[in-house]
């Protein structure tokens, strides 16, 4: 339930006020995000829905000529704050750069040169809860598999060409209501994908997941985004 107080310098003014409001909460036009950001810190969002308070009361205490008060009841589908995007790891072929440079943060790893295949790949998620990745991978690539603990997903039957090619990018959503494997030109990579594929989630904390990769070339890239999830704000 969030406070809400509207004033106006005339009657006509309050009254867009509560329309704009009442259009901006209406669930037939999508969700609301409700953004809470304090001195220093940075925002953090919930997805809700409308579900009251709306109504309006007309009562000496809750309304006057030009100033309204309500107090709204959201509902969140998902009840954990978002925050921004944070790139976990990025891996670039062909640049030269070290695998951990001492000017450069740890996060986000970088990674160059060469075949990646390696089951103990250290990520972090500095969130309190799952973050669903969401992976960019930059051509030319001939095969890719992503795991986690038992669970994994990739395209492994075309390692002979490339199956990404140079200079295109195919982005993998693995979040719920979304999980798309697409390249930047539209085409649809869902049906390439291996047998029972389990697009997973990241695990709050610093873990370990298994990448593996076949570059058809240089200057191929990959990276690793979660949006950070949060029990509270």
């Amino acid at each position: 339930m969030i406070p809400v107080y509207l004033y106006g310098v005339d009657r006509y003014t309050l009254r867009e006020l509560k329309r704009n409001l009442i259009r901006a909460l209406n669930p037939r036009n999508g969700a609301c995000v409700l953004k809470i950001q304090e001195a220093g810190q940075p925002p953090r969002y919930l997805t809700c829905y409308y579900k009251g308070g709306a109504e309006g009361n007309e009562g000496a205490d809750s309304a006057g000529f030009r100033w309204m008060r309500y107090g709204i009841q959201l509902t969140a589908m998902d009840p954990y704050y978002w925050t921004d995007d944070f790139h976990v790891a990025e891996w670039v072929f062909g640049r030269g750069s070290p695998f951990l440079g001492s000017a450069t943060p740890i996060f986000p790893l970088k990674l160059s040169e060469g075949l990646v295949s390696s089951d103990a790949f250290p990520v972090l998620n500095p969130g309190d809860t799952d973050a669903w990745p969401v992976w960019e991978i930059r051509g030319p690539v001939r095969a890719f598999k992503f795991t986690h603990a038992t669970r994994s997903f990739g395209i492994t039957s075309e390692p002979t060409s490339d199956l990404i090619p140079g200079g295109r990018t195919l982005t993998i959503d693995t979040r719920p209501g979304v999980k798309t494997l697409r390249l930047d030109d539209g085409t649809n990579f869902w049906p390439k994908l291996d047998a029972n594929p389990a697009l997973w989630p990241l695990p709050f904390g610093r873990s370990t997941i298994g990448i593996h990769m076949v570059p058809g070339g240089s200057n191929a890239k990959l990276k690793m985004t979660i949006r950070p999830r949060y029990e509270t704000y």
